[in-house]
């Protein structure tokens, strides 16, 4: 009985621990996409870190006896290939391609959308109420990002058509997160989330064949950088990153777990600025204060947290 203090206290520090790694994982997720896609096709290096990441946790799910316990049906699989279709081609595959014509402070910026399009979603095919704060939140989230949209397009800053596969890229993943709550896929998070990585994974590398990206593209060319950055992505962002999310949301709330929402594209931001000498001009700040302070009004929301990448 005397030892059930220390370990509550030692949780409290590794929930803390964790959500500062998460937010920090998250927000380079950004800067290493962009290293990855300098000599590597984006859809390709999107399909290649998916489907290594889904192969690695299938394996861990299968050395641990994981089959054992629950029998996986075509109907999971089903459901599986939906959620790899607008998490990760959709979401995570046009957000790789939109990319390569953005800088990655404002890919993470953009992506930071990604709840106001939830509710967005969620209101229009759920008829789900929208409360005060919400509202208040969209507002001020679109109106951060039309801030940093429209002057920037008009002036040539920003790329059009990077701008608009971000936007359907975050629309993309909120209708595979609000889909995500009714699917039906295995107890075992190692092998729910290997079977969206693989099938979307899968899928993307498909895409990328079907588009014809391997033309321009040959394994000489690969950059020493580019290569750490995939095996980061793969290895960190993908499988650690994943993992992290998911233990917070089971010992944590919704709300604290996804505060990285807010954070992360703070700190895709400024690695941007620091490692690859992106600019930061005041109309950015701004904007990113206005949407980032929407986000914060929905995620801190009870029942509000969404789960991204």
């Amino acid at each position: 009985m005397q030892q059930q203090q220390p370990p509550a206290h030692e949780k409290r520090s590794k929930i803390w621990i964790i959500l500062i790694t998460l937010w920090i994982i998250n927000g380079s997720s950004f800067l290493a996409i962009k290293l990855t896609i300098d000599t590597i096709p984006p859809l390709l290096s999107a399909g290649i870190r998916f489907t290594i990441a889904g192969l690695v946790l299938f394996s861990i799910y299968y050395i641990r006896g994981g089959y054992k316990r629950e029998h996986i049906t075509k109907q999971q699989w089903k459901h599986a290939l939906i959620l790899g279709l607008t998490l990760f081609l959709g979401g995570q595959g046009v957000l790789t391609w939109g990319a390569q014509y953005l800088s990655s402070g404002i890919t993470g910026l953009l992506n930071s959308t990604v709840p106001l399009w939830v509710a967005i979603v969620a209101y229009l095919i759920y008829r789900k109420h929208l409360s005060k704060s919400t509202i208040v939140g969209l507002g001020a989230g679109f109106g951060g990002l039309m801030l940093l949209v429209a002057p920037s397009i008009g002036a040539g800053t920003l790329s059009p058509v990077g701008t608009v596969a971000l936007i359907i890229s975050s629309v993309s993943w909120a209708l595979g997160s609000l889909y995500s709550s009714k699917a039906q896929l295995p107890v075992s998070i190692l092998a729910s989330s290997a079977m969206l990585m693989i099938t979307g994974g899968l899928m993307l590398t498909a895409t990328s064949l079907l588009l014809g990206e391997y033309h321009s593209f040959e394994l000489s060319q690969i950059s020493a950088q580019s290569m750490s950055a995939l095996i980061y992505l793969t290895a960190i962002i993908t499988i650690v990153g994943f993992t992290d999310f998911y233990w917070l949301i089971r010992v944590t709330t919704p709300s604290l777990a996804n505060t990285f929402a807010y954070v992360s594209p703070v700190i895709a931001v400024i690695l941007g600025w620091a490692l690859l000498h992106e600019e930061i001009t005041i109309l950015t700040i701004a904007a990113m204060c206005i949407i980032l302070a929407g986000v914060a009004m929905m995620v801190t929301t009870p029942g509000k947290g969404k789960k991204n990448k």
